[in-house]
């Protein structure tokens, strides 16, 4: 009997690995190997196309931060990326909280404006670039029409001053539906006895969105706070598609796609990406940081509300979580 069982179990097991299969092998041959080549390229001076090369050791991640002269854009890349999640990370994460709390309210129409803004997010980015491209040409785009109607010359793509903000309000457009689409779900699951405990208590519309959906949705919030700051601190497309980095456009993506596509230096190119990772790294530490999601028990921390009714629902329901 024993045999029988274990044997169901291992065929069992062996179904399921033969299913996941595909998507080891995937995960292997073009995530996992390429992060291990990359490191060792970051240890030597290849220039990527030559059959011969020399071991540097930790030279490259040297120049990357010391040798200002080779490497003058490294460090104004950097804070050109800082920027840029400053930019995109609060108010894409604001813009997309209060838009779901809009959406929560059953109004009607609701999945036609859940449609049109998440329709962006499944769009290619080219297409978004040359879209946005289009209607920022102050000849022909609607800057264009903007132009000739009061004889203005504002051109947002080709400006120190706006070239970086246009870039991060497009993404921030681009982001919004996916954005939203997360937080207003994780709001359709908060008890709706929190917002009637709330009621009793006295609370209005303000009270509910800062006491009950705004704890409720914080798990939420804080993974988009990390998602975002990744994917803005690996920003790349928009500002080789419609800038090339012009502008005060350079961010450290850009910069490590120069140094391996234009300059052939393999090496730093590869060394300058594991700074750029040990940077996510630490951003993704600081926020965990900051941002704790449970006390030194292991558990939630129980979230502050408006009135005694409320505050005691809030109690019960962390009892039974």
């Amino acid at each position: 009997m024993k045999r029988i069982e274990f044997s169901r179990k291992a065929r069992n097991n062996f179904n399921g690995w033969l299913f996941i299969l595909p998507l080891v092998v995937y995960f292997i041959l073009f995530q996992l190997a390429p992060i291990i080549l990359s490191f060792f390229y970051s240890l030597t001076d290849w220039n990527g196309y030559s059959d011969s090369f020399t071991m540097v050791g930790l030279q490259n991640y040297w120049d990357a931060i010391t040798n200002t002269i080779l490497y003058p854009d490294f460090w104004p890349s950097i804070g050109t990326t800082f920027l840029y999640v400053l930019y995109t990370v609060p108010f894409s994460i604001i813009l997309a909280l209060l838009v779901a709390a809009l959406l929560n309210n059953k109004i009607k129409g609701e999945r036609f404006f859940k449609t049109c803004f998440y329709i962006p997010s499944v769009t290619a980015g080219v297409a978004v670039s040359a879209m946005w491209i289009y209607m920022l040409d102050p000849t022909y785009g609607i800057v264009g029409a903007i132009n000739h109607a009061f004889g203005t010359d504002i051109n947002l793509l080709n400006s120190y001053s706006s070239a970086l903000i246009t870039l991060a309000l497009m993404s921030v457009w681009g982001g919004l539906g996916y954005n939203v689409l997360i937080v207003l779900s994780a709001m359709k699951n908060i008890n709706p006895q929190l917002y009637e405990a709330c009621e009793i208590d006295g609370g209005g519309s303000i009270h509910k969105f800062f006491h009950v959906t705004i704890p409720g949705v914080m798990p939420t919030l804080f993974f988009l706070l990390i998602t975002s700051t990744i994917g803005s601190l690996q920003a790349f497309d928009q500002m080789y598609l419609m800038t090339n980095g012009a502008y005060g456009t350079t961010t450290v993506m850009l910069e490590i796609y120069s140094l391996y596509a234009d300059h052939s230096q393999v090496g730093m190119a590869s060394a300058m990406s594991y700074i750029l990772f040990l940077i996510i790294m630490v951003f993704v530490f600081v926020q965990y940081s900051v941002f704790p999601q449970g006390d030194a028990s292991g558990k939630k921390k129980r979230r502050r509300a408006h009135g005694d009714t409320l505050r005691l629902m809030l109690e019960l329901q962390a009892e039974k979580e």
